[in-house]
């Protein structure tokens, strides 16, 4: 008997088919709205190259000061993102 207190372990093949379901209805949501689609596709290509313009500036840093500038930086996008998509 399983003790109803410890969560069930999930199997592999379980998370794939969870994931698979999750893409297909993505890939459903964005068939009924292609306009939208295509407009946050663009807008996510352009936050990739503001990324990228971002990391080249990091660069710039001393080799020491990198990881701690690079932790912030991704800390922000993160915060940030957080703050616009969900709240």
């Amino acid at each position: 008997m399983t003790d109803p207190k410890v969560p069930r372990r999930t199997e592999p093949h379980e998370i794939t088919e969870m994931a698979v379901s999750i893409f297909d209805r993505v890939k459903a949501i964005k068939r009924t709205h292609p306009e939208i689609a295509r407009t946050i596709d663009t807008l996510e290509a352009e936050i990739r190259d503001r990324m990228v313009e971002i990391k080249k500036q990091i660069t710039r840093f001393d080799e020491h000061d990198r990881d701690l500038v690079t932790v912030l930086v991704i800390n922000g996008i993160h915060r940030t993102a957080e703050e616009v998509l969900i709240a």
